[in-house]
């Protein structure tokens, strides 16, 4: 029996085996392989790391998660979702930042969505 990785989105490491979860060993509902299709690991969970390295983090009242693992979601579901998205994923990141009271450069955030997209396809 293959267990299934828990990932724990804070820290984006497996509560099963502890390692991050690009390296997890026993990836969520692929059984084992790093199929990017089911892995957890997309351009969402990329963007949350790029913007908790810069002081951003998600707290409990943003929708920030659910909108990375849907990002997540969608990409593996049809590749280049994010790509043909980007200014859907920009408005997420104007409306959070307007929330928080923080300033948002909107050429800046596309910098940083297109780097995260990089990084899930690697």
């Amino acid at each position: 029996m293959i267990n299934n990785c828990i990932i724990d989105c804070e820290t984006n490491k497996c509560l099963v085996c502890g390692d991050p979860a690009f390296s997890c060993k026993i990836h969520r509902n692929c059984g084992g392989r790093k199929d990017k299709y089911n892995c957890p690991i997309g351009p969402g969970t990329e963007l949350k790391k790029l913007l908790s390295g810069i002081g951003i983090k998600v707290n409990s009242g943003c929708k920030c998660a659910d909108r990375a693992r849907h990002m997540d979601f969608m990409e593996a579901k049809e590749p280049g979702w994010a790509e043909r998205n980007i200014e859907n994923i920009l408005d997420w990141m104007q409306e959070e930042a307007k929330k928080r009271k923080l300033p948002f450069i909107r050429a800046g955030a596309k910098v940083l969505v297109k780097l995260a997209i990089r990084r899930a396809k690697n």
